[in-house]
Protein backbone atom coordinates (compact mmCIF):
# COMPACT_ATOMS: atom_id res chain seq x y z
CA UNK A 1 0.00 0.00 0.00
CA UNK A 2 1.39 3.39 -0.98
CA UNK A 3 1.56 6.18 1.57
CA UNK A 4 -0.94 9.04 1.17
CA UNK A 5 0.35 12.27 -0.35
CA UNK A 6 -0.02 14.23 2.90
CA UNK A 7 2.49 11.83 4.46
CA UNK A 8 5.02 11.59 1.63
CA UNK A 9 5.10 15.34 0.90
CA UNK A 10 5.99 16.57 4.38
CA UNK A 11 9.79 16.23 4.08
CA UNK A 12 9.86 17.77 0.61
CA UNK A 13 7.60 20.70 1.48
CA UNK A 14 9.46 21.43 4.71
CA UNK A 15 12.82 21.74 2.93
CA UNK A 16 14.38 19.27 5.35
CA UNK A 17 17.89 17.95 4.77
CA UNK A 18 16.47 14.49 5.40
CA UNK A 19 14.52 14.64 2.14
CA UNK A 20 17.69 14.10 0.09
CA UNK A 21 18.66 11.09 2.18
CA UNK A 22 15.21 9.57 1.69
CA UNK A 23 15.72 9.59 -2.09
CA UNK A 24 18.50 7.01 -1.76
CA UNK A 25 16.12 4.36 -0.38
CA UNK A 26 14.02 1.73 -2.16
CA UNK A 27 10.35 2.71 -2.27
CA UNK A 28 9.06 0.64 0.70
CA UNK A 29 11.79 1.96 3.00
CA UNK A 30 11.46 5.48 1.63
CA UNK A 31 7.72 5.59 2.29
CA UNK A 32 8.22 4.18 5.79
CA UNK A 33 10.87 6.80 6.59
CA UNK A 34 8.60 9.52 5.22
CA UNK A 35 5.85 8.37 7.58
CA UNK A 36 8.20 8.49 10.57
CA UNK A 37 9.40 11.96 9.54
CA UNK A 38 5.82 13.19 9.06
CA UNK A 39 4.86 11.94 12.53
CA UNK A 40 7.86 13.59 14.21
CA UNK A 41 7.33 16.81 12.27
CA UNK A 42 3.66 16.93 13.28
CA UNK A 43 4.47 16.32 16.95
CA UNK A 44 7.16 19.01 16.86
CA UNK A 45 4.75 21.47 15.24
CA UNK A 46 2.20 20.71 17.96
CA UNK A 47 4.54 22.54 20.34
CA UNK A 48 6.34 25.05 18.10
CA UNK A 49 3.31 26.24 16.11
CA UNK A 50 0.72 26.28 18.90
CA UNK A 51 -0.68 29.73 19.79
CA UNK A 52 -0.39 29.02 23.52
CA UNK A 53 0.88 26.31 25.92
CA UNK A 54 -2.59 24.95 26.69
CA UNK A 55 -3.26 24.32 23.01
CA UNK A 56 0.13 22.65 22.68
CA UNK A 57 -0.60 20.33 25.60
CA UNK A 58 -3.95 19.36 24.10
CA UNK A 59 -2.33 18.66 20.73
CA UNK A 60 0.41 16.57 22.33
CA UNK A 61 -2.24 14.59 24.21
CA UNK A 62 -4.07 14.06 20.93
CA UNK A 63 -0.91 12.66 19.32
CA UNK A 64 -0.38 10.30 22.24
CA UNK A 65 -3.92 9.05 21.75
CA UNK A 66 -3.46 8.72 17.99
CA UNK A 67 -0.24 6.76 18.51
CA UNK A 68 -2.05 4.32 20.81
CA UNK A 69 -4.82 3.99 18.25
CA UNK A 70 -2.25 3.41 15.48
CA UNK A 71 -0.86 0.37 17.27
CA UNK A 72 -4.39 -0.92 17.77
CA UNK A 73 -5.33 -0.39 14.12
CA UNK A 74 -7.83 2.38 14.96
CA UNK A 75 -5.98 5.61 14.08
CA UNK A 76 -8.03 8.43 12.58
CA UNK A 77 -5.23 10.77 11.52
CA UNK A 78 -3.66 9.70 8.18
CA UNK A 79 -0.11 10.07 9.51
CA UNK A 80 -0.84 7.97 12.59
CA UNK A 81 -2.71 5.47 10.45
CA UNK A 82 0.39 5.09 8.27
CA UNK A 83 2.54 4.53 11.36
CA UNK A 84 0.21 1.70 12.31
CA UNK A 85 0.66 0.16 8.86
CA UNK A 86 4.47 0.19 8.90
CA UNK A 87 5.12 -0.59 12.58
CA UNK A 88 4.72 -4.34 12.24
CA UNK A 89 6.57 -4.96 8.95
CA UNK A 90 9.57 -2.88 10.04
CA UNK A 91 9.56 -3.83 13.74
CA UNK A 92 9.10 -0.29 15.06
CA UNK A 93 8.54 -0.23 18.84
CA UNK A 94 5.81 2.07 20.07
CA UNK A 95 8.11 3.09 22.94
CA UNK A 96 10.44 4.91 20.52
CA UNK A 97 7.57 7.05 19.20
CA UNK A 98 6.61 7.71 22.83
CA UNK A 99 10.18 8.86 23.45
CA UNK A 100 9.86 11.40 20.66
CA UNK A 101 6.64 12.77 22.15
CA UNK A 102 8.24 12.89 25.62
CA UNK A 103 11.23 14.80 24.26
CA UNK A 104 9.18 17.34 22.34
CA UNK A 105 6.95 17.80 25.40
CA UNK A 106 9.97 19.08 27.32
CA UNK A 107 9.86 22.18 25.12
CA UNK A 108 6.42 23.14 26.41
CA UNK A 109 8.17 25.24 29.05
CA UNK A 110 11.34 27.40 28.79
CA UNK A 111 14.30 25.05 28.65
CA UNK A 112 17.65 25.05 30.47
CA UNK A 113 20.04 22.14 30.97
CA UNK A 114 22.45 22.07 33.88
CA UNK A 115 24.86 19.50 32.46
CA UNK A 116 25.83 17.88 29.17
CA UNK A 117 24.36 14.59 30.37
CA UNK A 118 20.98 16.33 30.74
CA UNK A 119 21.15 17.76 27.23
CA UNK A 120 22.36 14.44 25.83
CA UNK A 121 19.32 12.74 27.36
CA UNK A 122 17.04 15.27 25.67
CA UNK A 123 18.84 14.70 22.35
CA UNK A 124 18.36 10.95 22.76
CA UNK A 125 14.60 11.49 22.94
CA UNK A 126 13.99 14.05 20.20
CA UNK A 127 16.66 12.82 17.76
CA UNK A 128 18.18 9.54 18.93
CA UNK A 129 14.79 7.82 19.15
CA UNK A 130 14.07 8.93 15.59
CA UNK A 131 17.42 7.50 14.50
CA UNK A 132 16.68 4.20 16.22
CA UNK A 133 13.42 3.98 14.29
CA UNK A 134 15.26 4.79 11.07
CA UNK A 135 17.97 2.13 11.45
CA UNK A 136 15.25 -0.48 11.86
CA UNK A 137 13.73 0.65 8.59
CA UNK A 138 17.19 0.44 7.01
CA UNK A 139 17.33 -3.18 8.18
CA UNK A 140 19.45 -3.05 11.35
CA UNK A 141 18.12 -4.28 14.71
CA UNK A 142 21.16 -4.46 17.01
CA UNK A 143 22.88 -2.54 19.78
CA UNK A 144 25.64 -1.26 17.49
CA UNK A 145 23.03 0.31 15.21
CA UNK A 146 21.35 1.89 18.24
CA UNK A 147 24.70 3.36 19.35
CA UNK A 148 25.11 4.71 15.83
CA UNK A 149 21.66 6.31 15.98
CA UNK A 150 22.34 7.87 19.39
CA UNK A 151 25.71 9.34 18.32
CA UNK A 152 24.32 10.86 15.13
CA UNK A 153 21.14 12.00 16.91
CA UNK A 154 23.21 13.93 19.44
CA UNK A 155 25.41 15.35 16.66
CA UNK A 156 22.41 16.43 14.59
CA UNK A 157 20.62 18.01 17.52
CA UNK A 158 23.70 19.85 18.76
CA UNK A 159 24.22 21.17 15.23
CA UNK A 160 20.62 22.43 15.22
CA UNK A 161 21.16 24.07 18.61
CA UNK A 162 24.27 25.91 17.43
CA UNK A 163 22.55 26.93 14.20
CA UNK A 164 19.35 28.18 15.85
CA UNK A 165 20.65 30.10 18.85
CA UNK A 166 18.58 33.17 17.99
CA UNK A 167 15.29 31.49 16.95
CA UNK A 168 15.40 29.22 20.00
CA UNK A 169 16.00 32.18 22.32
CA UNK A 170 12.92 33.88 20.84
CA UNK A 171 10.92 30.84 22.06
CA UNK A 172 12.45 31.02 25.52
CA UNK A 173 14.86 28.16 24.94
CA UNK A 174 18.58 28.06 25.61
CA UNK A 175 19.97 24.57 25.24
CA UNK A 176 23.72 24.86 25.87
CA UNK A 177 24.70 23.23 29.19
CA UNK A 178 24.98 25.78 32.00
CA UNK A 179 28.03 23.94 33.35
CA UNK A 180 29.81 24.77 30.07
CA UNK A 181 28.93 28.46 30.34
CA UNK A 182 30.34 28.49 33.86
CA UNK A 183 33.49 26.66 32.74
CA UNK A 184 34.17 29.28 30.04
CA UNK A 185 33.04 32.24 32.14
CA UNK A 186 30.29 33.46 29.81
CA UNK A 187 26.59 34.21 30.20
CA UNK A 188 23.55 33.50 28.05
CA UNK A 189 23.55 37.18 27.16
CA UNK A 190 27.17 36.92 25.94
CA UNK A 191 26.12 34.09 23.62
CA UNK A 192 22.96 35.70 22.31
CA UNK A 193 24.45 39.20 21.90
CA UNK A 194 27.40 37.71 19.96
CA UNK A 195 29.99 39.03 22.38
CA UNK A 196 33.54 37.82 21.61
CA UNK A 197 34.08 35.94 24.92
CA UNK A 198 31.52 33.38 23.76
CA UNK A 199 33.68 31.95 20.97
CA UNK A 200 35.74 29.43 23.04
CA UNK A 201 32.48 28.01 24.43
CA UNK A 202 30.84 27.66 21.03
CA UNK A 203 33.99 26.21 19.49
CA UNK A 204 34.03 23.64 22.29
CA UNK A 205 30.41 22.68 21.55
CA UNK A 206 31.14 22.43 17.82
CA UNK A 207 34.10 20.16 18.55
CA UNK A 208 31.81 18.02 20.72
CA UNK A 209 29.42 17.68 17.78
CA UNK A 210 32.31 16.73 15.47
CA UNK A 211 33.42 14.03 17.91
CA UNK A 212 29.88 12.61 17.84
CA UNK A 213 29.90 12.64 14.04
CA UNK A 214 33.21 10.76 14.16
CA UNK A 215 31.75 8.23 16.60
CA UNK A 216 28.88 7.57 14.22
CA UNK A 217 31.16 7.41 11.17
CA UNK A 218 33.27 4.68 12.78
CA UNK A 219 30.17 2.49 12.91
CA UNK A 220 28.68 3.63 9.60
CA UNK A 221 31.70 2.56 7.60
CA UNK A 222 31.16 -1.00 8.80
CA UNK A 223 27.86 -1.25 6.92
CA UNK A 224 27.83 1.65 4.45
CA UNK A 225 25.32 0.27 1.98
CA UNK A 226 22.59 -0.58 4.45
CA UNK A 227 23.18 2.63 6.41
CA UNK A 228 23.68 4.78 3.32
CA UNK A 229 20.68 7.04 3.92
CA UNK A 230 21.94 7.83 7.42
CA UNK A 231 25.42 8.48 6.03
CA UNK A 232 23.89 10.96 3.57
CA UNK A 233 22.12 12.71 6.45
CA UNK A 234 25.35 12.81 8.43
CA UNK A 235 27.29 14.28 5.51
CA UNK A 236 24.77 17.09 5.06
CA UNK A 237 24.57 17.85 8.78
CA UNK A 238 28.34 17.87 9.15
CA UNK A 239 28.59 20.47 6.38
CA UNK A 240 25.80 22.40 8.09
CA UNK A 241 27.90 22.50 11.24
CA UNK A 242 30.87 23.74 9.21
CA UNK A 243 28.68 26.52 7.78
CA UNK A 244 27.56 27.60 11.25
CA UNK A 245 31.16 27.73 12.47
CA UNK A 246 32.31 29.64 9.37
CA UNK A 247 29.51 32.17 9.88
CA UNK A 248 30.61 32.79 13.48
CA UNK A 249 27.62 31.12 15.19
CA UNK A 250 24.97 33.73 14.30
CA UNK A 251 22.53 34.58 17.07
CA UNK A 252 21.42 38.10 16.17
CA UNK A 253 21.52 37.39 12.43
CA UNK A 254 19.66 34.81 10.30
CA UNK A 255 20.89 31.24 10.89
CA UNK A 256 23.54 29.88 8.53
CA UNK A 257 21.85 27.37 6.23
CA UNK A 258 22.99 25.28 3.28
CA UNK A 259 21.44 25.94 -0.10
CA UNK A 260 19.36 23.25 -1.76
CA UNK A 261 21.97 22.91 -4.53
CA UNK A 262 24.74 22.33 -2.00
CA UNK A 263 22.67 19.74 -0.14
CA UNK A 264 22.14 17.88 -3.41
CA UNK A 265 25.88 17.87 -4.16
CA UNK A 266 26.73 16.64 -0.67
CA UNK A 267 24.04 13.95 -0.84
CA UNK A 268 25.29 12.68 -4.21
CA UNK A 269 28.87 12.52 -2.98
CA UNK A 270 27.91 10.61 0.16
CA UNK A 271 25.73 8.21 -1.83
CA UNK A 272 28.55 7.45 -4.25
CA UNK A 273 30.95 6.77 -1.39
CA UNK A 274 28.44 4.30 0.08
CA UNK A 275 27.90 2.53 -3.23
CA UNK A 276 31.63 2.22 -3.92
CA UNK A 277 32.52 1.04 -0.42
CA UNK A 278 33.83 -2.49 -0.01
CA UNK A 279 34.43 -4.74 2.96
CA UNK A 280 33.08 -3.96 6.41
CA UNK A 281 31.42 -6.12 9.02
CA UNK A 282 27.66 -5.49 8.93
CA UNK A 283 25.62 -5.97 12.08
CA UNK A 284 22.48 -7.95 12.76
CA UNK A 285 19.76 -7.71 10.15
CA UNK A 286 16.11 -7.31 11.12
CA UNK A 287 13.92 -10.38 10.72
Amino acid sequence: MSAPADVTDVARSSGSSFYYAFLTLPRPQREAIQAVYAFCHAVDDAVDEAPDPDTARRDIARWRDELARAYEGRARDPIARRIGEIAGPFGLPRALFEDVIDGVSRDLDPRRFARWDDLAGYCDLVAGAVGRLCVRIFGRCDEEADRYARALGRAFQLTNILRDLGPDAALGRFYLPLEDLERFGVSERDVLDERPPRMPLLTFEADRARALFDEGAAIGRRDPRRLCAAEVMAAIYRRQLDAVVAAGFPARRPPARLSRARKVRIALGAWLRCRLATGGAPGTACL
